[in-house]
């Protein structure tokens, strides 16, 4: 069987598979293999099977794979919900069945019960029925308040009682609507998109992301304000679809390949996905995929999406035909009103923006890039900007070697935030009104945050605070205190003495830079000042070319990469390391009042004494849950950090960190550092500090929670003894998992992961008590 879309599922019949053997004495070999030589994409895809694999036992009559519909769309005036089921037979039987639908709510009652007429069915003629329930008592579905139900469905024989096949659908209702004068509509209330565009891969584990670090990351990006989800530029696994449906995360499902041959693939994800009260628009493509001079494919992906969900509109990230929605990828405020102005009945939305590049350790100038980038989303007649490019870093589509990830994340590959994630905090959370009903229903967090480490400062020191006022002091000496003026932006300390360039880089071509276009620069010294102002600047260079001035700065050697002779260029490079003797940096920020909200301390380090290991998942302060839950597949982040006698980051650090487990159901699966330039292997026991932090993620090797383990005991043909598997019922040594990270030279440190085998805590049922995660606390106690 063909199945050109990696990304949705299939299934394939085996009980017509000729040469199959039956009995309790024989055996069969299943054997799965998918076909990854077929090139990537321009970022990091993977390859393998790296999604659950599943064996299916039902009736000869049963519902049709991915053939049940619960429309979440809630008609404001009828309140019915409609569900949709295929049936189908396998045999010779001519049954007269019908179809029963319960809605249940999450605490397990009843809400409305109807059942179809009734059909017969037979082999090769499936059949589609419909059932209607009373939507009078549903409470609907929002980014505020997430109601989710569940439809159970039973496919009856009608002339004996019985049940062919059973199955429940998660099921949330709401009312949208999309216009260009009120924009997007969520149950009657104006809502300005912000959100983040996202790809599957995450440090030590590539592609093959656990759920419970995607229930990290879902909650990470409510966490700075994101309440919209792209997927980019592909379906995603179911879970991470359940966990955006019941944490209230609007999102949009977008198909890997566009053209005709590719019809049937954005088939296949619609009717996967169309029972997703989260899902608001289904789009078609991204950029250059868009891009077809003749284009037949866009009315037929039209068609396939309508055909299986005819309420929810149709995009794309990038002109193409048969849309209801125009998304624009990294257009300016004037593509968007050229635009507006010659369809001005076509909605609008920022579909992606922001590739602003940063690394963890030196702040970079991005404020300008993130503030203008996101404006088009502000514009009236433009739903808001939903795919700021990327929440996280990826692997591939990095800036040129050694660099092997991307730098356009506001959290690096392992999980680590970056500086400038807190000018979504600050612009995305503080800055909104919590009564927004597009805002996440988080407490609304006091800022203050230093974007400069102690030992990594040239010339000034950036903070971000949402005070009114923001004091900063260098080693317990009051610097000064300035105005923050409600601009969402960072205010800049300058810590006195020249900005010294004292290394001449004129008549020579520095490879590496980047231009300055955020602001119009026209003078050498104003380039100059530029570069100053930025700690991750150590060169700059000035020419005029043909009437234009060209400002590029930069982080590079000027002994190896300003060599090229090139006279119109001047420039000069620093010479020598940051400034030295700041040992301790402390912001304070006080309200119009002058009553301090808040403050965020730095110490810089001496010699790297210890590693101290931390557990950012599963910690209540990451919204991920007490424990990890023994269903052999959940899996946890730790952090090691090297600290200094005192305890203080030490950041310079490159300490080659070792992980292993001490004792319990436990095997590490993965290491990294959040580095863009780290080629170690990410399957390895060990991995350098980068900023002084490292990750190792541990994966559990017991099986006594998850549902049908008692198959999987008879099934699991290679079985490789890593993992565990107890029959139900059968789960009594439950033991903490206990781990270290040590490296020559330093005191190694330990950590005990928490372990259960209740199914309440499986990372669905914890996203589900983590809706209103008050202590969430990992941005503001961030160290690094």
């Amino acid at each position: 069987q063909m199945h050109t879309c990696g990304y949705t599922g299939f299934t394939v019949r085996l009980d017509n598979v000729t040469g199959i053997l039956y009995g309790n004495d024989s055996t069969n070999v299943i054997a799965v293999r998918v076909d990854a030589t077929f090139g990537s994409g321009h970022w990091y895809e993977g390859g393998g099977i790296y999604r659950r694999t599943h064996l299916i036992h039902t009736s000869p009559a049963h519902f049709v794979h991915d053939g049940v519909f619960v429309s979440p769309e809630l008609d404001p005036l009828e309140k019915t919900v409609r569900v949709t089921a295929e049936i189908d037979i396998i045999g010779s039987g001519h049954p007269l069945v019908t179809v029963i639908a319960t809605l249940v709510d999450m605490s397990g009652e009843s809400v409305a019960s109807n059942e179809s007429y009734n059909v017969t069915l037979a082999e090769g003629f499936p059949q589609t029925v419909t059932v209607l329930l009373s939507g009078a008592h549903v409470k609907v579905w929002s980014i505020q308040s997430p109601h989710m139900y569940s439809v159970m469905m039973v496919l009856k024989d009608v002339s004996h009682g019985t049940i062919f096949d059973t199955l429940h659908i998660s099921a949330g209702f709401r009312q949208t609507e999309w216009k260009v004068d009120t924009n997007f509509k969520l149950n009657g209330d104006s809502i300005k998109f912000r959100g983040f565009s996202h790809h599957n891969s995450f440090a030590g584990v590539g592609v093959a992301i656990p759920d419970r670090i995607h229930l990290f990351r879902a909650q990470a990006s409510r966490a700075v304000g994101g309440s919209f989800w792209r997927m980019s530029h592909n379906p995603y696994l179911p879970a991470l679809y359940d966990f955006l449906d019941v944490l209230g995360i609007i999102s949009w499902d977008e198909n890997r390949d566009y053209g005709l041959e590719y019809v049937g693939a954005m088939h296949d994800m619609v009717k996967r996905d169309r029972n997703h009260p989260s899902i608001v628009v289904w789009s078609y493509c991204n950029e250059v995929e868009c891009e077809q001079i003749y284009n037949k494919t866009g009315p037929q992906f039209r068609i396939a999406a309508k055909s299986l969900d005819p309420q929810r509109p149709t995009a794309a990230n990038g002109p193409t035909n048969g849309l209801d929605i125009q998304g624009l990828s990294h257009a300016k405020n004037t593509s968007f009103e050229d635009f507006h102005q010659q369809y001005p009945d076509m909605p609008l939305v920022l579909s992606e923006c922001c590739s602003c590049e940063t690394q963890r350790l030196l702040r970079q100038d991005t404020t300008t890039c993130m503030h203008d980038q996101n404006s088009p989303g502000l514009l009236p007649y433009v739903a808001g900007s939903l795919g700021v490019w990327t929440l996280f870093d990826y692997y591939g589509e990095s800036h040129e070697w050694p660099s092997v990830t991307s730098s356009f994340g506001n959290f690096d590959l392992a999980g680590f935030p970056k500086p400038h994630v807190y000018w979504y905090v600050l612009n995305w959370m503080v800055m909104i009104d919590s009564l927004d009903k597009g805002r996440p229903p988080l407490p609304v967090p006091d800022v203050t945050r230093i974007l400069d480490l102690p030992n990594l400062i040239y010339h000034s020191v950036a903070v971000l605070s949402s005070g009114a006022e923001v004091e900063l002091s260098v080693n317990g000496k009051v610097l000064g205190r300035q105005p923050t003026h409600g601009s969402g932006e960072p205010v800049l300390f300058n810590l006195g003495g020249e900005c010294v360039f004292a290394v001449n880089v004129s008549g020579v071509y520095c490879t590496g830079l980047k231009r300055v276009t955020e602001v119009n620069v026209t003078t050498p010294t104003e380039c100059k000042a530029i570069c100053c102002q930025d700690n991750d600047c150590s060169v700059w260079q000035f020419s005029v070319w043909k009437g234009t001035p060209f400002c590029s700065t930069g982080n590079v050697d000027p002994t190896t990469e300003c060599v090229k002779p090139n006279k119109i260029r001047v420039g000069g490079a620093r010479s020598g390391h940051p400034k030295s003797g700041i040992h301790d940096l402390k912001a304070v920020s006080y309200d119009s009042h002058g009553h301090m909200t808040s403050s965020h301390t730095l110490h810089g380090a001496k010699d790297a004494a210890a590693i101290v290991l931390s557990l950012d998942v599963p910690s209540q302060s990451t919204g991920t849950g007490s424990a990890l839950a023994l269903d052999g597949h959940d899996a946890a982040l730790v952090r090691a950090s090297v600290v200094d006698e005192s305890g203080a980051l030490a950041t310079y650090s490159t300490a080659n960190i070792t992980f292993r487990v001490l004792s319990g159901p436990a095997r590490l699966i993965g290491v990294g550092n959040g580095d863009d330039n780290c080629h170690q292997n990410a399957k390895s026991d060990h991995v350098p500090a980068y900023g002084g932090l490292a990750r190792g993620i541990f994966q559990v090797t017991t099986d006594c929670v998850s549902e049908n383990r008692d198959y999987v005991l008879q099934i699991d043909a290679e079985h490789d003894g890593q993992t565990k598997v107890y029959p139900p019922g059968n789960c009594t040594e439950v033991t903490a998992i206990r781990v270290q990270g040590s490296s020559p030279g330093l005191q190694s440190g330990s950590l005990i992961i928490p372990v259960s085998s209740s199914a309440n805590d499986l990372p669905l049922n914890t996203a589900i008590k983590s809706v209103f995660p008050e202590n969430y606390t990992y941005l503001r106690d961030f160290d690094g």
